[in-house]
């Protein structure tokens, strides 16, 4: 085996820590075929010729990376990455305390393999790897042990450890998930009058999670504190913008697969649609071109979104995108918007505004405004929101607002993911923070901020604006906003990209990888040292 053998020592050390899959069998095979003598010098020749290739593929294959397919797919969007980006991107993948790691094992290993036959230990440890103690449940005992959760519908809290379950169990309860969801549906009931108009606002941001908060130790920011209903377990479904866009726009279904997203859609799962139909103009602005991953396309075909982008009209440009694309200020966006708006003599209007203010690579042009790291311009993006709303109140008009992120930005990262990567849609990305707020309401709102504590989506937003509209919380004297909050529809915090699926179930996030196989992916696994 030769120096294979410090090959198989690193995958080991690194399987072992968490930082690649280990696949026994493949691995095997392989150390066979590095023992092979050969006979010659030619011999030897062609069987590293062989060996190194396939060292390097077996290596890719047992990582955490994305399919090399995949990874094809998304080269195309590099061209449009400034070189400072690609630079900074490059720089994440290189992971310090590791690489010191390895070199102390390499130091270690050159003085054992002195004295010792270092391809019998790489056996037994694949043995190991092989006899590693795993049992399995089958489905009907891991549904017995689903805990029913409070409210409209059954929730996977499973009390049992899901790493023990087979592989069909998991497809099983994916498969029944979709199903359940594919019945469910939210309908609008026509206004009745035009007493006390109002306006839906919706923000969606890109690149903000409850994890992300929580690594810029920014949980409690001033924001989340405005909004009169927060809903704590929120899960947004997918990791990058366009499928998010798609699955809000979409939301007034249940949550489909990935790939149906880009089938035609049903009118009646449509949001913005159904607001229309019931007496509110459509209104789209953004603080960017959407150019970039064709997002244009992905809100106004694949959302069917009923109306064009509204120009910027001017708008002060305070950031430049990692491809180096203009991205306006928020405030100043908003506030011209609105400004518009109460000119306009239409009774009700919903805006779909989309900020990437947040998103990974940004750089800050304006200076003296903080830099242009994540928590800077987390500071920034708070305080233009919270102008914005300001605004909306010192106005009278009243409006309903709904804060809803698209996705995480993936500050932290974890072994598996550098920071920045989203291709697996893990807990820590698709945990978001969603918020709503009753603007001039008519009477006070007697209670306390109401935290959603069930496991929710984008239905139950769909349904709380269906629960407004039936029933005008602005022509209440003594408002209590709990009474719109009960028994919300619940939905299982699953999530999808192209090729890659999360299912929580209970305290446990488990992945289905490209392959087909399920992992573990807990926070374990996470990034514990701020970056």
């Amino acid at each position: 085996m030769g120096l294979w053998s410090a090959y198989f020592f690193a995958k080991l050390m690194l399987y072992g820590l968490g930082y690649i899959g280990f696949n026994p069998w493949l691995n095997l095979a392989f150390a066979v075929f590095t023992t092979l003598p050969p006979q010659n010098g030619r011999q030897r020749f062609t069987k590293n010729l062989i060996a190194v290739p396939l060292g390097i593929i077996l290596l890719y294959h047992d990582s955490w990376l994305p399919p090399f397919g995949r990874v094809l797919e998304t080269t195309s969007f590099l061209k449009d990455f400034t070189p400072e980006y690609l630079w900074e991107l490059a720089q994440r993948f290189i992971n310090w305390q590791l690489l010191l790691g390895l070199i102390v094992m390499g130091f270690v290993y050159g003085l054992a393999r002195r004295k010792l036959r270092l391809s019998t230990f790489v056996f037994v440890a694949i043995l190991i790897v092989f006899l590693r103690p795993e049992s399995h449940l089958p489905l009907e005992s891991a549904m017995a042990n689903v805990a029913p959760a409070s409210g409209a519908r059954t929730t996977t809290q499973a009390v049992i450890d899901p790493r023990n379950m087979r592989v069909e169990a998991l497809n099983t309860m994916l498969t029944d998930f979709y199903a359940k969801e594919q019945m469910r549906q939210v309908r609008f009931s026509p206004l009745t009058g035009d007493d006390a108009p109002y306006d839906i606002i919706l923000l969606h941001v890109c690149s903000l999670s409850w994890d992300d908060l929580d690594f810029v130790r920014d949980t409690e920011d001033p924001l989340l504190r405005r909004f009169d209903i927060l809903f704590d377990e929120f899960s947004s479904a997918a990791s990058y913008s366009g499928p998010a866009a798609i699955r809000l726009l979409r939301g007034s279904c249940g949550q489909t697969e990935q790939r149906d997203l880009y089938e035609p859609p049903k009118r009646e799962c449509l949001l913005i649609d159904g607001l229309q139909r019931v007496g509110f103009e459509p209104h789209w602005l953004m603080n960017h071109d959407g150019h970039f991953g064709d997002f244009f396309a992905d809100v106004r075909v694949h959302g069917g979104f009923p109306a064009e982008p509204q120009a910027h009209d001017k708008a002060s440009i305070t950031q430049h995108a990692f491809d180096g694309s203009p991205i306006y200020d928020d405030y100043s966006v908003l506030s011209r918007w609105w400004g518009q708006r109460l000119k306009d003599p239409t009774s009700r209007i919903a805006l779909y505004y989309n900020s990437i203010s947040l998103h990974d690579g940004n750089k800050v042009d304006e200076p003296g405004k903080g830099g242009s790291s994540y928590q800077a311009r987390m500071t920034r993006f708070s305080s233009d929101i919270r102008r914005f709303l300001d605004d909306v109140q010192a106005s009278g008009r009243r409006a309903i607002v709904v804060f809803i992120p698209e996705h995480g930005a993936a500050v932290r990262g974890d072994r598996r993911q550098i920071p920045g990567l989203r291709e697996v849609p893990t807990r820590g990305i698709t945990h978001v923070p969603v918020g709503v707020m009753l603007i001039n309401a008519s009477g006070d709102v007697t209670d306390v901020q109401q935290r959603v504590e069930a496991p929710t989506s984008y239905l139950a937003v769909s349904e709380l604006l269906s629960r407004f509209i039936s029933d005008n919380p602005f022509t209440k004297t003594n408002l209590h906003v709990s009474t719109y909050t009960q028994n919300l529809p619940q939905t299982d915090a699953v999530a999808q990209n192209e090729q890659t699926t999360m299912m929580q179930i209970g305290e446990h996030t488990m992945v289905r990888m490209p392959s087909g196989e399920w992992t573990s992916w807990d926070v374990s696994a996470r990034r514990s040292a701020k970056q």
